[in-house]
């Protein structure tokens, strides 16, 4: 892979998938915010452990579903308006999960602009794999008793409040300047207008309904599995790949194929695509796929490990190159 990955593709035939579609980008939408309003629905009719087990599962898919989706919004990719991409991507997408998509934009140009780098702010949350199976395991059982939820919905608040800088490696880097309590004051209600209004307007919708009890799964969703759920996805992108500093993101990320039940986990709205997203950012996230079949075709990821599943990037996680194949 001696080559320049940029030059492998010519502008021509790289063009097609950078078509932005406001229909497909409202499908995948209306796709996310269904299942949410379904799994709340399951339980509502019929109340039991059973379904309220299917629904966290369901609300902490679709929590990382509109993540991701805000995401593509910052990279303008969702819709074809500029102005869509933010409001959708701000109110729709990052106040649910208590995330603000200007810090986020911010911090994740910076991540592709340092990919395969040590710069790159996400490093620290790659650099230690592999990992041994009972790191794995206890990382699990913090994210699943909720320890994870709470220590990052900390580490969000204080970010709201100018006391972190913006970072999702979570290394708690505190601001250059700290802030005095009336500006921390106003920092709080500056950032978090929008996600309590969302939040709470969530609520205020399902107690409407005689079911104000159900936010407490969105609640308990967000603390528990859809940390498991983004580490997870994480760990797929970047984790023990084949070289981390590298700039070739066909040595630096990963993509995985999935299946229907890990669409529903921990790989919604194709993110699953992510050595694709990194060679061209601005490939909306319903191209992705039909991107990564253009360049298998083209022969030019014959050498590019790819996953088959998450059970190979556990695998890959705790040591285990064979779990990677290639692409034929």
């Amino acid at each position: 892979m001696n080559m320049d990955f940029r030059k492998l593709l010519t502008r021509e035939e790289l063009e097609p998938f950078l078509q932005k579609s406001d229909a497909w980008g409202l499908w995948l939408l209306v796709c996310n915010w269904g299942l949410i309003a379904a799994a709340f629905a399951l339980v509502a009719f019929w109340p039991n452990l059973l379904t309220c087990l299917v629904a966290v599962i369901v609300l902490a898919n679709r929590q990382l579903g509109i993540s991701v989706l805000m995401h593509d919004c910052s990279h303008q990719a969702l819709f074809r308006s500029r102005g869509l991409n933010q409001w959708v991507g701000k109110w729709l997408c990052a106040a649910p999960v208590f995330a603000d998509l200007d810090g986020y934009r911010r911090y994740h140009m910076r991540h592709h602009r340092d990919a395969g780098t040590t710069a790159d702010p996400d490093y620290p949350n790659y650099k230690n794999y592999p990992v041994t199976k009972m790191s794995v395991v206890r990382k699990t059982l913090r994210d699943l008793v909720g320890y994870t939820g709470l220590k990052t919905f900390y580490a969000v608040l204080l970010m709201h409040a100018g006391l972190l800088e913006y970072d999702m490696s979570y290394q708690h880097h505190r601001a250059r300047k700290r802030p005095g309590p009336l500006a921390i004051m106003g920092n709080l209600a500056r950032n978090l207008w929008a996600p309590v209004l969302v939040n709470v307007g969530l609520w205020v919708l399902l107690y409407s309904t005689g079911h104000g009890y159900l936010f407490g799964l969105w609640v308990l969703a967000y603390l528990t599995l859809f940390m498991f759920f983004a580490r997870m996805r994480n760990a797929a992108e970047h984790a023990n790949v084949p070289d981390l500093l590298d700039r070739d993101p066909r040595l630096h990320a990963r993509t995985t194929h999935v299946n229907w039940l890990e669409r529903l986990t921990f790989a919604p709205n194709h993110v699953n695509y992510h050595m694709e997203h990194h060679w061209a950012p601005g490939v909306p996230p319903y191209r992705l796929a039909a991107l990564h079949r253009f360049l298998t075709a083209k022969g030019v990821l014959a050498d590019t490990p790819v996953a088959n599943s998450y059970a190979d990037v556990y695998r890959a996680m705790v040591g285990a190159p064979e779990a990677i194949i290639r692409t034929p």
